[in-house]
């Protein structure tokens, strides 16, 4: 941002205000912490001409259950919703996935809406949200809409969110059994985080969806992991094998090489954390 170029900074304490602030000109961010947009500001990297401060809508912020769902506002800090009781019991890979997080600023002041916005292969909790059947409820112009996780992340940093919509809630599904884990860089970031939530009937796996982040640019379900575990007894062996299994849903050719660590480690990392995360989901069922 040149500092020759004066932003404008409004400060709103209504959703319905900062949807209509997004609408057509100047160029509109919305800000709550900043722990994601102001080191782009200061890079020159975002160029907005208005600034628009959701941080005083309290109606952003909190935890509730609604339809047998974990509703989450998304200015809710990630150290709430791994400090909360209910997620903990409810949704522990998301409770795990928060509580993962190694920035001290942004686990005490980043918010889960900044996270699905920014959708940073290095961050925790996309891959929780997508074993969680996540929703993203997001308002704009033409009213509210509710966004698959799977739909959600289209690419590095891109997402289903239109330029006018704000983020307004997260919505998770319980699951009995979910885990979370990730391998930890010099930086503090995750080069791979795997997230498994599972259904079973005693030790049958019912149904499972085990996501990852940090294999690609943008997180991604392992259909191939999902089905070795669906109908089969969990133990031992069923996990090794859904682990090997998680090698078929990664491509050589398009995992994602930083200076931190290369595609061909990454894919080894991810069967290794699968594993570690199935582990972690069938440790202890969640009590509901």
């Amino acid at each position: 941002m040149s500092s020759q170029l004066p932003v404008e900074y409004h400060e709103v304490e209504s959703v319905e205000r900062a949807v209509e602030m997004l609408g057509g000109e100047p160029e509109t961010r919305i800000v709550a912490s900043g722990y994601s947009l102001v080191p782009l500001l200061k890079d020159g990297l975002e160029t907005p001409d208005r600034l628009v401060d959701i941080s005083g809508i309290d109606a952003l912020r909190g935890i509730t259950r609604e339809n047998g769902r974990t509703v989450i506002g998304a200015l809710t800090t990630h150290v709430r919703i791994a400090a909360d009781t209910s997620v903990r019991e409810r949704a522990r890979a998301l409770a795990e996935a928060t509580d993962s997080v190694g920035d001290y600023q942004a686990k005490h002041q980043g918010t889960i809406g900044g996270n699905l916005v920014v959708a940073d292969p290095k961050y925790d909790a996309p891959a929780a949200v997508l074993a969680l059947e996540g929703t993203v409820v997001v308002r704009g112009p033409d009213g509210q809409r509710r966004i698959d996780a799977d739909e959600w992340f289209r690419g590095p940093g891109e997402t289903a969110l239109e330029p006018d919509e704000l983020v307004t809630e997260l919505v998770v599904s319980d699951a009995a059994q979910s885990g979370y884990t990730r391998k930890s860089t010099y930086s503090g970031y995750a080069a791979v985080s795997v997230a498994a939530a599972l259904e079973a009937d005693g030790n049958r796996v019912e149904s499972a969806r085990v996501a990852v982040n940090g294999a690609k640019p943008y997180p991604i379900r392992l259909p191939e992991v999902e089905k070795t575990l669906a109908g089969e007894l969990l133990d031992d062996g069923l996990r090794t094998r859904a682990a090997e299994a998680a090698l078929s849903d990664v491509d050589p050719e398009s995992l994602l090489a930083d200076g931190e660590t290369t595609g061909t480690h990454r894919r080894r990392l991810v069967r290794s954390y699968c594993r570690e995360a199935l582990e972690r989901a069938s440790a202890a069922p969640a009590e509901h």
